[in-house]
């Protein structure tokens, strides 16, 4: 395993150490839970980071205490970093922030409507609706989750931008958490409906229209089931058959096969 993260940090020429190994860590992290691949309870382990991405110890630290922050991982004293699994009450209070800021965000938009605020919405839905007529799934995806980081830096208030981007990367957690898969973001239609309203300046009608989108997102979780932890390598996108055979999923580590009597 050592001999394929050093081979692997050679072609691509990086620094195991610093800021940008940190920042490297961090994102690779971030972007799998984006991504829906890495699912609440999945266990992060230091050196297994550190091999299969190239960083020191000390950037995967730093960058877990950064997740850490953001409350996308929970660090637990003397037992390691796992990706964080809300609760049924915290997912249903995210929801209910969520709903509350959003209202603001899109109030705040329609009121400060300008040519240019109106050119970037129009070409956000645009190729956000492209993405997934060319059944790329996985770019629409990302673009649904983009459209309401977007809406937070268009409102113009630094704070409550911060504080969406918070609100908006704990959600994956709450999809894998409570329906074991991404949620269907239903293409562009319900975001194509918010803009509409926006580009009319009709604050009433855009919250109206954020609602209802976000009650059809909380609708498609179910809050009674778990969801099992899956292979870190694998979730970050980097795990080839060699390394499949040597990286162990985290849950089982430390079982032993019990050999059967020959």
């Amino acid at each position: 395993m050592q001999r394929i993260a050093a081979r692997s940090r050679l072609r691509r020429n990086i620094s195991a150490t610093g800021r940008d190994a940190e920042e490297r860590v961090f994102q690779a992290v971030l972007d799998a839970i984006l991504d829906h691949r890495l699912a609440p309870g999945t266990k992060l382990v230091e050196r297994e980071l550190s091999e299969l991405l190239g960083a020191s110890r000390g950037a995967v630290r730093a960058a877990l205490a950064r997740l850490g922050h953001g409350l996308l991982v929970e660090l637990r004293p003397n037992r390691g970093a796992v990706i964080a699994n809300p609760s049924v009450s915290e997912t249903r209070d995210l929801f209910e922030a969520r709903r509350v800021v959003e209202a603001g965000i899109v109030r705040s938009v329609a009121s400060r409507m300008t040519p240019a605020i109106r050119r970037r919405l129009r070409a956000f839905v645009a190729e956000e609706a492209g993405a997934y007529e060319k059944g790329d799934a996985k770019t629409g995806q990302r673009l649904s989750i983009q459209f309401h980081k977007l809406l937070s830096e268009l409102a113009g208030n630094t704070v409550l931008d911060r504080f969406m981007e918070h609100l908006i990367c704990r959600t994956p957690l709450l999809a894998l958490a409570h329906t074991g898969h991404s949620l269907s973001y239903c293409g562009a239609g319900e975001h194509r409906a918010i803009v509409e309203a926006m580009l009319h300046r009709d604050a009433e009608a855009a919250v109206a229209a954020m609602n209802d989108h976000l009650a059809h997102l909380e609708s498609q979780l179910r809050l009674d089931d778990s969801v099992r932890p899956v292979r870190l390598a694998e979730a970050l996108g980097i795990a080839g058959p060699e390394t499949r055979r040597d990286v162990k999923p985290a849950a089982s580590a430390g079982r032993r096969r019990k050999r059967k009597p020959a």
